[in-house]
């Protein structure tokens, strides 16, 4: 197989910078939105703005939004991970700093190494489990379980437990989205991901307030959490397709860096030693895992290569 030209790389690698910006950046929009809206209207809100979009973008390219594979095992089991990272994530957004909630996010694709292992029986070395081990000893000195100063699960047990429990959604959503048939479009599965935010959104109204009617800025936050949010997922799409997916991969990092830029200008925040250590933990572990998958890729398709 050939290897995409390194102008086309490059334009990936400034598509995937361009997607943990807009992913980022709709993130600290969920957590303003929250901050006068109850959190099931946010996700309402998010899930049919991102449904109306992409559904729209289906139907102009003549993909279909309904099919038997909809209801394939692999994608029932995404959409209840979906439902399970959002609610997870979001709650935690609306009860830890920005800066937190994000660096325990990082963690994700190493829970998927894990995760691999169990599910997909890969084969997994010792060096790979080390590196899982050092990015979960990350989130351990970010939530700083044992201190006796801004202890995490002490002081809000409640977040942290969340952050975790949507972190553990989406390493699900990412095993689950393994297993979808490769003829399910990706319009499509993106239509749908969007559609069960609605229904995360549903069920977070039975635990939450009642909705109220959003102010003039409030409609702005969540026109631009839509917009921003789309914007992340087109371009990680594209940088997907047309660049060198192992040079391409480790810029999903960059997310973190425009996360903390966002947590001092927007919510003030100070980015004490403990989460910056933290993050960079788990970063160079997830960095170390890449690398490794990196090095193992290149003799193999060295050898396809030559036969």
């Amino acid at each position: 197989m050939s290897r995409p030209p390194a102008s086309d790389t490059l334009r990936a690698i400034g598509l995937m910078v361009l997607s943990m910006a807009g992913f980022a950046t709709a993130d600290s929009f969920i957590k303003l939105s929250a901050d006068h809206l109850p959190a099931s209207q946010v996700l309402t809100a998010l899930g049919i703005g991102g449904t109306v979009v992409f559904a729209s973008i289906s139907l102009v390219r003549g993909v279909p939004l309904i099919s038997k594979r909809i209801i394939h095992p692999a994608v029932l089991s995404r959409g209840v991970a979906e439902i399970v990272a959002t609610c997870g994530f979001l709650m935690a957004l609306t009860l830890l700093d920005f800066s937190v909630a994000s660096s325990i996010l990082q963690v994700a694709p190493l829970i998927v190494t894990l995760g691999a292992a169990v599910l997909l029986r890969e084969a997994v070395s010792w060096r790979r489990w080390s590196a899982v081990i050092a990015g979960l000893i990350g989130v351990l000195i970010i939530l700083n379980p044992t201190g006796t100063d801004t202890n995490l699960l002490q002081a809000n047990p409640t977040g942290a437990i969340l952050a975790l429990i949507g972190v553990t959604g989406l390493a699900g959503r990412d095993l689950a989205t393994r297993f979808i048939p490769k003829d399910v479009p990706n319009l499509q599965a993106a239509t749908w991901g969007f559609v069960t935010v609605i229904l995360a959104g549903c069920i977070l109204v039975l635990f939450g307030d009642p909705w109220v009617w959003p102010t003039p800025l409030t409609w702005v936050y969540l026109g631009a959490l839509i917009a921003f949010a789309c914007i992340g997922y087109f371009a990680i799409t594209a940088a997907m397709r047309i660049g060198d997916v192992s040079a391409v991969a480790p810029f999903r990092y960059s997310r973190i860096v425009f996360a903390f830029i966002l947590s001092v200008a927007l919510f003030g925040e100070t980015l004490t030693p403990r989460i910056l250590i933290g993050a960079a933990i788990i970063v160079s572990a997830g960095l170390y895992v890449w690398l490794r998958e990196r090095n193992r890729a290149a003799p193999l398709q060295s050898t396809q290569q030559s036969r």
